[in-house]
């Protein structure tokens, strides 16, 4: 391995060399990459030395505070770097402003907070359906798809115990609190349902999508979480 720059080690090739392996790997598109928003980087290139024109392969890394550009003689080596250094970022990646796990926008790494699957949308027909369960502790709950790939996410309702906690994104519980209701209120039926709402609390099955919207992010994360989260 050779350092062709360096923010901690500096660079270990002559200053023309080094420019010229960043000229050949400006612009081109990486074998490997993994990004995280515009400030964090690790890519992967193979490019022909241009003092030699041997096959080489390099490791970029960037982050708000370095850069190390590395040189590798052999692809084994350098897919080893490049791992190895995603895998570390890994470890450094926390929570955003809301308490969700931070995970890389784009990555090809096993085991490490990639970009979650689309979230599926919450309407007030969903809540309805949600009041209307006739089983145990009904809640609203994030799944992954069952058709073999696990890379996609549906919405249902079902009882509590068959869900973990964190794939909730709104019980029926919750929701009879938010409307002032309880089963037995619809009259003669033993079970409150969506249709005993008065239109006037209509509005309020609103702002139970948004608070179930809010929450999807998070019953995502359990559901993605990487292989080596204690979590």
């Amino acid at each position: 391995m050779r350092n062709i720059v360096s923010t901690n080690a500096g660079s270990r090739v002559p200053d023309e060399y080094a420019e010229q392996v960043q000229a050949l790997i400006e612009g081109e598109r990486p074998d490997r990459k993994t990004e995280q928003g515009r400030d964090f980087y690790v890519r992967l290139y193979s490019f022909l030395a241009p003092d030699t024109g041997a096959q080489r392969w390099a490791v970029d890394y960037h982050d708000e505070a370095s850069r190390e550009l590395e040189e590798y003689d052999t692809e084994a080596e350098a897919e080893a770097r490049y791992e190895e250094m995603v895998r570390d970022a890994a470890t450094l990646m926390g929570e955003d402003r809301d308490g969700n796990l931070t995970r890389f926008t784009v990555t090809d790494v096993d085991g490490v907070p990639g970009p979650l699957p689309e979230l599926p949308g919450i309407d007030t027909d969903d809540v309805s359906k949600l009041i209307d369960a006739r089983s145990e502790e009904p809640v609203m709950y994030l799944e992954r798809s069952e058709d073999g790939t696990g890379d996609e996410l549906t919405l249902d309702v079902g009882p509590a115990a068959d869900v973990s906690y964190y794939q909730v994104v709104l019980t029926r519980a919750e929701v009879l609190g938010h409307l002032g209701a309880r089963d037995g209120d619809g009259g003669v039926q033993e079970w409150f349902s969506s249709s005993d709402i008065p239109e006037e609390d209509m509005f309020l099955l609103r702002s139970l999508t948004d608070a179930a919207m809010e929450r999807r992010t998070r019953a995502a994360d359990s559901l993605f979480l990487p292989a080596a989260d204690p979590r």
